[in-house]
């Protein structure tokens, strides 16, 4: 019971390192489009948005560097194993293989979410006013 208890540790935290850049995804989303509803409804003039804007730019710099992070740690565990001793690729049923699996996967999101992020911070940069 106790080696099953550990895999399911080991698990748990290579789905969280999975789900972390897409979380930072989402938070960047809340944190841009709030502040920007915010922002725009205290204005009543259509006052100037060049503060939010350097606001938003330097949580965007923060979001991408810890999604960046994410994609290391998730290429680092990827390629971490190889190929067998005689050249051959491992197979599916190994706890290594599920783990390079998971690396490979937390990659692929970090990318996916870095785009997201930069696709979530274009409008901010175009608007020149709250109208």
């Amino acid at each position: 019971m106790s080696d099953r208890k550990e895999e399911f540790r080991t698990g748990v935290g290579s789905l969280m390192k999975i789900t972390l850049a897409p979380w930072i995804w989402a938070f960047h989303f809340v944190i841009c489009y709030g502040a920007t509803a915010v922002w725009c409804a205290r204005l009543t003039e259509g006052g100037d948005t060049d503060t939010l804007q350097i606001a938003l730019i330097a949580v965007t710099v923060v979001a991408l560097a810890c999604i960046a992070a994410c994609g290391i740690v998730g290429k680092r565990v990827w390629t971490r194993g190889g190929f067998g001793e005689d050249g051959e690729i491992p197979g599916i049923d190994d706890e290594e293989s599920r783990t390079r699996f998971l690396g490979h996967a937390t990659v692929l999101l970090s990318i996916v979410s870095a785009i997201g992020v930069v696709f979530v911070i274009l409008p901010v940069l175009m608007i020149g006013t709250c109208r």
